[in-house]
């Protein structure tokens, strides 16, 4: 059955493998480091029951852990590459290993705010294994909150030290990855005090254990904080610092500056800081691409060869596959574009981050804050959608999909982290509304706005009638700013120009219709903005949607003619117009609301997604297949690419632990049986 779906297709699947990862050339890389590493861990073999699954308790799954994360960083050094530096080899981002803060968080942060005699201090020790790094922001009382921390970094004048100091309970490091047990050092943010003057977070190196012995270095109080959903593989911990003394020069001064009489100068640039989340939020976009087609190629690969029923129309003569009733295609098809559109969208995050550090490097800091808001609403958006896919994912397997063998349920735990670490996205979708309304404040005044965000310069000269302020009142509802609807009919709704109107429209609409509305508010700020929240949060991710679009499009049309663009053309209609009409889209009624779309064009788009999710339906494996993964890096039972779903299921079953110590004793669990069932049988005889 997997032969024959995969012969269905139109498309050479390499040729798309490539497109996703970059070439060929990287393709053969990645292939290559793939299998170096899955052949250290003795994970090659397929027939083998993954130890994960096994009696693993915590110091096993930190022994695991430990294991992967040395063989994938080690390969990265021996082999001169970067293809772990963000993700591990189970494509979980690289936080989840021992080994990853060093290369996802601690040298990236080094590089961009530290100054140039701190980076040739600390760079070559990171970057040759030398020392292990981490990054330790979040406390028992703080986290998306940061100007909340409470640790603090006293100045000694006399000693020309800083004192590291942990004052209250709540100030406690809870959470930071590898700080447990794994790192040797790290970034500390800790408050700013400069006699007895408070000037705010800010950043600070700080070994932690020796580099002889591991033991915690004097003052310095750690552990691992346990048991989580997922990222069991690495020491996610807790830290207190008892008057920790390093010395002045270890506060990273790349951004502000502290003299040995106690001067501080700090960038004129105030947000600099937000650079190290900037980079690490467009990491994130694009690693959740691949966690969510992680799960979609288990997921279609088990509804190839599920069979269930007899057919949808229950006249047929044998079972049918899952992948043949239309609610199983359609909800596979239909996360499959959003993977899609969330990894060209992290591209154009890519692309955009690079821009700005060759400006920054220049002396050029203006473009930060639209980057800022672009991979804070591309983080939200995309690891909302992928969190949630994920899981539809994992119910499309039925009950092979909770088990734990299927795979699915450790991708679902490791990509729903996702949506609260690195900014929590309730509050990402208020930073990226704050950046409109600003934006709006700009035009408002008859100044220029950043070019990248033209199109809303063009609906503010386009919706200018709108009622004045002054004579807007809350009982009006939503300021209407519609000249005329959407004219599409027909097939012209496969049109990207028609449908990047369709969302721009939408995304103009709320954007100053809250605007309006906040503006005129008679509540102080703080309040009206909590009043107004949930519209608020509604037109960032409007803002954001229409920009995944944006990207889906000009990703795709630059393409050569071939089946391999139609394809991907389709799937970037599919994410387009059933994100308009799929009862489970976010907010989806504001596409219609004002009256844009009638609903007679309503019945259109359905009708089109129908014919979309004919068309691609023999594309689903190749679709899924494309993204190159290996059955080491899915750890799925259900999901290899053999597509010996029951085989493997029932080879991995026997496996399990309890079943061969049971087998040793004739197929009974002994403790079990004597112990508990005995007893309650015979009291009843």
């Amino acid at each position: 059955m997997m032969d024959k779906a995969r012969k269905a297709a139109s498309f050479n699947t390499y040729e798309l493998t490539c497109l996703i990862h970059g070439g060929a050339d990287i393709v053969k890389q990645r292939r290559a480091a793939f299998n170096r590493v899955e052949k250290l861990t003795g994970t090659l073999d397929p027939s083998k029951l993954p130890c994960s699954y096994g009696n693993m308790d915590r110091e096993q799954a930190y022994d695991e852990g430990l294991e992967w994360g040395k063989a994938a960083f080690e390969d990265g050094i021996t082999h001169k590459h970067t293809i772990f530096d963000n993700i591990t080899p189970r494509y979980v981002l690289s936080n989840a290993s021992p080994f990853g803060l060093t290369t996802v968080m601690f040298i990236p942060t080094l590089r961009l705010q530290a100054t140039a005699e701190q980076r040739a201090k600390w760079l070559p020790l990171a970057e040759s294994g030398k020392i292990n790094g981490a990054y330790c922001q979040t406390e028992l009382g703080h986290g998306s909150f940061v100007r909340g921390i409470e640790t603090t970094a006293t100045l000694d004048t006399n000693t020309d030290e800083f004192v590291i100091h942990s004052p209250t309970l709540s100030s406690t490091k809870f959470w930071p990855g590898a700080i447990g047990f794994s790192c040797t050092h790290s970034i500390v943010v800790a408050r700013l005090i400069i006699r007895n003057k408070d000037y705010g977070p800010h950043l600070f190196m700080v070994q932690f254990r020796s580099l002889s012995d591991g033991l915690p270095l004097r003052g310095i109080d750690l552990g691992d904080i346990g048991l989580k959903m997922s990222y069991n593989g690495t020491c996610n911990g807790y830290a207190t610092f008892k008057n920790v003394r390093i010395p002045r020069s270890d506060m990273l001064m790349g951004n502000a500056s502290v003299s040995p009489e106690g001067e501080y100068k700090k960038s004129p640039h105030a947000k600099l800081s937000y650079a190290t989340l900037v980079y690490v939020r467009t990491v994130i976009v694009r690693a959740v691409a691949f966690q969510l087609a992680q799960a979609l190629t288990i997921a279609t690969r088990y509804s190839i060869v599920r069979e269930q029923g007899l057919g949808p129309n229950g006249l047929a003569t044998t079972e049918s596959a899952l992948i043949d009733y239309k609610s199983q295609y359609y909800r596979l098809l239909t996360l499959t574009s959003k993977a899609y559109a969330i990894l060209f969208a992290s591209r154009t995050c890519d692309a955009e981050y690079a821009i700005l550090r060759k400006q920054q490097d220049a002396g050029n800091h203006g473009g930060l804050p639209y980057n800022h808001t672009l991979a804070a609403g591309l983080k939200a958006w995309a690891t909302q959608a992928a969190s949630d896919g994920a899981e539809d994912a994992r119910k499309c397997c039925g009950g092979q999909g909770y088990l734990m063998t299927s795979g699915l349920p450790e991708i679902v735990a490791s990509v729903t982290a996702t949506a609260t670490f690195e900014g929590e996205n309730y509050v990402l979708w208020q930073q990226v509304g704050r950046y409109l309304f600003k934006l709006i404040d700009t035009l408002a005044d008859r100044k220029p706005i950043e070019p990248k965000m033209n199109y809303l310069a063009d609906g503010w000269a386009h919706f200018s009638w709108m009622s004045p302020l002054a004579t807007w009142r809350p009982s009006d509802g939503c300021v209407h700013v519609i000249h005329e609807p959407c004219s599409a009919r027909g097939e012209q709704f496969l049109d990207a120009n028609v449908q990047l109107s369709i969302y721009r429209h939408r995304a103009l609409r709320l954007i100053f219709s809250a605007y309006t509305a906040l503006r005129s508010s008679s509540l102080p700020p703080a309040e009206a903005w909590n009043e107004h929240m949930m519209n608020i949060i509604n037109v960032a991710r409007a803002h954001v949607e229409f920009v995944v679009l944006q990207e889906f499009v000009s990703h795709t049309s630059t393409l050569p003619a071939s089946p391999m663009k139609t394809v991907l053309v389709n799937l970037r209609s599919l994410f387009a117009l059933s994100t308009i009409t799929n009862p489970a889209s976010i907010n989806a009624i504001s596409f219609i609301e004002d009256g844009y779309l009638s609903l007679s064009q309503l019945s259109t788009i359905r009708d089109l997604v129908n014919s979309l999710l004919d068309k691609l339906k023999p594309e689903i494996v190749a679709l899924t297949d494309a993204w190159d993964f290996t059955d080491a890096s899915l750890c799925s039972a259900i999901g290899m690419k053999d597509g010996n779903a029951y085989e493997t299921l029932m080879n991995w079953t026997r496996q399990i632990p309890i079943n061969v110590n049971a087998k040793k004793d004739g197929g009974v669990y002994k403790s079990g049986w004597d112990g508990w069932i005995d007893p309650v049988l015979r009291a009843r005889l």
